[in-house]
């Protein structure tokens, strides 16, 4: 039995689960949208239910914030044949480029999940992407230990999910700084997810930049180059795209593939499965209102 969750769009929404289970609550927090681009909290109090499944994490564009207020999943990831366990941070940051990681309850799940827009990031993570790229990293290296501690009390202490994000809104507009980032880099970011398909000479020829240029600034800044960039920006995109409904020919074709084989072989190469694996088209069970930033599959274990 598999069951899909998107979480996202504009503001505070639970979705509707054939166990009772409400889903995700997800939102774009207002205050921090510039840098937020979508907020989650995964709430499953019973250890049976919560136990009962996997889920699994696809590569994306955008770091991504891990904080826990219950039983710490444990997480593996996994390329193909190859698998190795994620080390045991409850509270981390990182950005997932190739495989998947699959989080495994045991016991009492509340996850709350940040993903920053990868333009914006190094406002709260520092410069350059490339340390978190498939890796983990503690809260508590980037941010004072004191502050995470409080924060993830007042996480758990909080009775609704919209309180829950409130408190994670005031811990990462205190946290702000200057950012260090390239902002050529970023631009280029920004552009390429709004239209993944660009090649690096178009984008090199908006920007006003040569091709070189461009491409070690940007690897600098993100720890990979413009093009495998994009690849992963596709593929957030066909996400979403499917899980509205569309077929997967409309899917490749608003992705911005040439073909389906295309987007297929894309998939094997970056996340390791193809995407028939990940995502299935909405039903009216779990079809959400607004529009979708991402995707997470979710398994029952058997």
């Amino acid at each position: 039995m598999k069951m899909r969750m998107h979480v996202g769009g504009r503001g505070v929404r639970t979705l509707a689960h054939p166990l009772g289970f409400g889903g995700p609550v997800g939102g774009t927090p207002s205050v921090v949208a510039g840098i937020v681009d979508q907020m989650s909290d995964w709430d499953i109090s019973s250890p049976d239910q919560a136990c009962a499944f996997n889920l699994r994490v696809i590569p994306g564009t955008g770091p991504v914030i891990l904080i826990q207020y219950r039983t710490p999943p444990s997480m593996t990831w996994q390329f193909g044949a190859r698998s190795a366990r994620h080390p045991d941070h409850p509270h981390c940051a990182t950005k997932l480029q190739t495989g998947l990681v699959t989080v495994q309850p045991r016991g009492p799940l509340g996850t709350i999940s940040v993903r920053l827009r990868p333009e914006a990031a190094a406002h709260l993570l520092g410069g350059s992407m490339q340390p978190f790229l498939d890796a983990q990293i503690g809260l508590d290296d980037l941010f004072r230990p004191g502050e995470v501690s409080l924060l993830v009390e007042m996480i758990a202490e909080a009775q609704t999910s919209a309180e829950r994000f409130a408190r994670v809104e005031q811990f990462l507009l205190a946290n702000l700084h200057a950012s260090r980032a390239d902002p050529l880099a970023c631009r280029a970011a920004a552009m390429l997810r709004r239209t993944p398909h660009l090649r690096v000479r178009q984008l090199a020829d908006r920007l006003d930049v040569s091709e070189r240029n461009l491409s070690r600034r940007f690897d600098a800044m993100f720890g990979m180059g413009a093009k495998q960039f994009s690849r992963i920006a596709r593929l957030e995109r066909a996400m979403t795209v499917r899980g509205q409904g569309a077929t997967w020919a409309h899917t490749a074709y608003e992705a911005g593939f040439s073909d389906q084989a295309h987007m297929i072989k894309d998939f094997a190469e970056i996340v390791g499965v193809p995407p028939a694996e990940l995502v299935r088209p909405s039903s009216p069970m779990s079809a959400p209102r607004t529009p979708m930033r991402g995707s997470l599959d979710i398994s029952k274990r058997r």
